[in-house]
């Protein structure tokens, strides 16, 4: 199989319609990555399977842990490293996914990548503030997400609208809502507060009466997890340094 392991773009990135933040509008967080799927075949295409966020220099990648079950028999998987801020970038550098440990209860994965390149690649990877808060209902959020439209990263804007399990169909569970829509390829998104922290990942994308909704898993609920697995986390935040939303009138 041939693998170009160096991809250069045009540098840009995409800000949805319906933005609840003012302008200017926020940048593309740098650790979160484009999921690649390679099909395990002759005529093999590549094409973005979900979102993941670095959590370490080491190369800890967390994402939905779906997007790896689906993709485990048929696909190589790999992410790719920005040389620079999304929204500055001239390279691509991929790194291969491997040694996934999964969550399934709260559909969350820890993965390791490593350089399907250079091992001067490392020197690309920058890691997210991970932290284990729980997001406020109210609390002002944002994703950076990579979906079919391709290896650029768009960014989407919104409210963590409740802190509550979520039974789904699937026997996982959600622990928050956002009024985000989700759509195929943001499986895995980081939800980053205002302060740049990230507190859990999207998992599920609302449908019938819950349209327009996405739904995810806390770093705060998948604590136990997290610890046993390595990942580093950020000193919890004074409760009064986060900004609370205003009362009605």
């Amino acid at each position: 199989m041939h693998w170009r392991w160096t991809i250069s773009l045009a540098t840009s990135w995409l800000l949805l319609p319906g933005s609840a933040w003012s302008q200017p509008a926020p940048p593309a967080l740098r650790s979160a990555v484009p999921l690649l799927c390679t099909e395990n075949r002759m005529a093999a295409r590549t094409r973005v399977r979900g979102t993941g966020v670095i959590a370490d220099s080491g190369g800890t990648l967390l994402t939905a842990a779906h997007v790896i079950q689906e993709a485990r028999s048929n696909c190589t998987l790999s992410v790719m490293v920005p040389d620079q801020e999304w929204s500055q970038f001239r390279q691509l550098h991929a790194f291969l996914v491997q040694d996934c440990r999964l969550h399934l209860a709260l559909d969350l994965a820890v993965c390791r990548v490593r350089p399907a390149g250079s091992s001067r690649d490392w020197g690309y990877i920058r890691a997210a503030s991970i932290q284990l808060r729980p997001a406020l209902p109210g609390e002002a959020v944002r994703i950076t997400a990579f979906t079919g439209f391709g290896l650029l990263p768009l960014v989407r804007s919104g409210h963590i609208k409740a802190r509550q399990n979520y039974q789904r169909g699937d026997g996982c569970y959600c622990d928050f809502a956002t009024d985000i829509a989700a759509e195929e390829g943001m499986s895995g998104s980081p939800v980053i507060s205002a302060q740049g922290e990230v507190l859990g990942i999207l998992t599920l994308a609302g449908s019938g009466k819950f349209r327009g909704l996405s739904f995810g898993a806390s770093f705060e609920e998948a604590a136990g997890f997290l610890k046993a697995q390595g990942v580093t986390t950020a000193p919890d935040f004074p409760r009064a340094s986060i900004p609370l939303p205003a009362k009605a009138h």
